[in-house]
C-alpha cells in the first residue's frame, strides 16, 4: 500500500513539473497557446493612481494599461496580487507570466528579467510633514529615518547611503501613516503617488528641492519569453497610437 501511494505521489509531482515546464515553453514558442491560455499577471496593489483596491475592485493606471493591451491583442488575463519584493522571483519561478507594478527599468533588473517598451516615466520624491523646514536638500536626510516601500527604487536609492536610517514598508499608506505619527521623518515614493497624497492631505508636502532623475516604467517578463514580449509591445504600441493611452493618462493623472 505504501509503495502504491509513493508511486502515485511521484506521478503527481512528475505531471505537475511537466505541466509547469510545458506552459513556459508554450508561452515562449507557441503564439496560438498564448491566445488560448490565461496569462498570470503579477500585480502589486500599491496605491492611487497606479494600482489600488476600491470596494474590493482593482483599479488604476497600470491595471487599465494591462487590460487595454490584452484587449488589443485578444489576451486572457488572471491577476495575482504579489508583494513588490517577490515579483521578480515569481517571474523566475514561473508563478506568474508577466508583472506590472510601476516597475522601473534598471540595469540590475535587466539581468534578471526582460522588459517591454516603456509605458510611463516618473521620478521619485521625498514627502515630509508640512511644518518640517529642516529637510530641504538630500543631505538633510542624513541621520534621519526615511520610509520606503521594500525593494523599490526608493529603497535602492536610500539604502545606498549608509548614513540614512531606512525603514521599509509593504504599502505607501503605512509609510505615510508612520510619517504622520512621526515614527519616520520623511517618506520616499514615486512622484505620481506623492502628488496624489499631497492633493488630499494638507499635513504633508513634497521637499521640492530634492530632485531625482526620471526612470522608465515597463512590464516585466521572464527572460527570453520572446513571443509574449512581442505581443505585449504590439498591444502597447496600438493603444499609444489610437488615443486609448492618452485617455488613460487624462483619467488617472488629470
Amino acid at each position: 500500500m505504501k509503495n502504491i501511494l509513493l508511486i502515485s505521489l511521484c506521478i503527481i509531482l512528475f505531471v505537475s513539473c511537466t505541466n509547469s515546464t510545458s506552459k513556459y515553453e508554450n508561452f515562449t514558442n507557441n503564439e496560438e497557446y498564448i491566445k488560448n491560455s490565461a496569462i498570470n499577471v503579477g500585480i502589486y496593489v500599491y496605491d492611487y493612481p497606479l494600482l489600488y483596491l476600491s470596494n474590493d475592485n482593482l483599479g488604476g493606471f497600470d491595471y487599465d494599461i494591462m487590460n487595454e493591451i490584452a484587449k488589443a491583442e485578444n489576451l486572457k488575463l488572471e491577476y495575482i496580487q504579489t508583494p513588490f519584493s517577490e515579483l521578480i522571483l515569481s517571474l523566475q519561478n514561473d508563478m506568474i507570466d508577466i508583472a506590472i507594478a510601476g516597475i522601473s527599468i534598471t540595469e540590475e533588473r535587466k539581468k534578471l528579467v526582460s522588459f517591454s517598451d516603456k509605458y510611463y516615466s516618473s521620478s521619485q520624491s521625498i514627502i515630509v510633514l508640512k511644518d518640517n523646514n529642516d529637510i530641504k536638500v538630500f543631505d538633510d536626510l542624513i541621520g534621519e529615518r526615511v520610509g520606503v516601500i521594500k525593494d523599490t527604487i526608493s529603497d535602492t536609492i536610500i539604502s545606498a547611503s549608509n548614513n540614512i536610517n531606512v525603514v521599509r514598508f509593504d504599502i505607501a499608506g503605512s509609510a505615510l501613516l508612520s510619517l504622520k505619527i512621526e515614527n519616520v521623518e520623511a517618506v520616499m515614493l514615486d512622484r505620481v503617488t506623492c502628488n496624489n497624497y499631497i492633493r488630499y492631505d494638507n499635513d504633508i508636502k513634497i521637499a521640492e528641492d530634492i530632485i531625482f532623475p526620471e526612470l522608465d516604467y515597463a512590464i516585466a517578463l521572464k527572460k527570453n519569453n520572446s513571443i509574449l514580449l512581442k505581443k505585449i509591445n504590439s498591444g502597447l504600441n496600438t493603444i499609444m497610437s489610437n488615443g486609448v493611452y492618452e485617455n488613460l493618462i487624462n483619467k488617472h493623472f488629470n
